[in-house]
């Protein structure tokens, strides 16, 4: 996260959607601020598109759909209104073209930095499992061969920590799996 533009006033939902409509920066939204986004490494940006690039042909067919980190996602939280830019999104509610904002991910990826790390583990993570449609938050290390993946099972959160290059990221919930090696391919991990 980069610096807060306004932390002395409340800003509405609605005045921050308008704002990044004509903003050339991305900005995400917690209950009320809005901050900055921060640029990705060149691994982050590697990560990132490997595993569109790979939900894109699991995925071809059928309803779900993977949208890169230009996609943002609502979350309403019992602690108010966020929203996040993900790395990847996965959707299956067949969202329009015009449509500002996923409601109702099905999955949701994160590319883990030294400067975020904290928030996607903590904060996000928290707010992600708000999302009732959400099966999966899966964060990926950047740094290191280290995927950790948050899977929602019987209305309950259960963590699995996959670390070895030819491990494979199984996703039911969208019927998918994602070899391991393939989300690291070009980053020399």
């Amino acid at each position: 996260m980069g610096n807060a533009l306004r932390n002395d006033n409340y800003i509405a939902p609605a005045e921050y959607l308008a704002g990044e409509e004509i903003s050339s920066a991305r900005h995400e939204y917690l209950d009320g601020v809005v901050y900055m986004m921060a640029g990705g490494s060149a691994a982050h940006n590697r990560i990132a598109t490997n595993i569109v690039g790979e939900l894109r042909a699991f995925l071809r067919g059928k309803t779900c759909e993977a949208f890169g980190s230009d996609t943002r996602v609502r979350v309403r939280a019992e602690k108010g209104e966020f929203y996040y830019y993900p790395d990847v999104t996965v959707d299956c509610s067949g969202r329009s073209n015009d449509s500002q904002y996923a409601e109702t991910p099905s999955v949701i990826f994160e590319v883990l930095s030294p400067a975020t790390e904290r928030v996607d583990r903590v904060e996000k993570l928290h707010n992600y499992q708000q999302i009732p449609s959400l099966q999966a938050y899966v964060l990926v290390d950047q740094l290191r061969v280290a995927v950790t993946i948050y899977r929602r099972v019987s209305g309950e959160w259960e963590s699995e920590v996959l670390a070895e290059k030819d491990g494979v990221l199984s996703l039911p919930a969208i019927e998918c799996a994602l070899p391991l090696s393939a989300i690291y391919e070009r980053t020399g991990l």
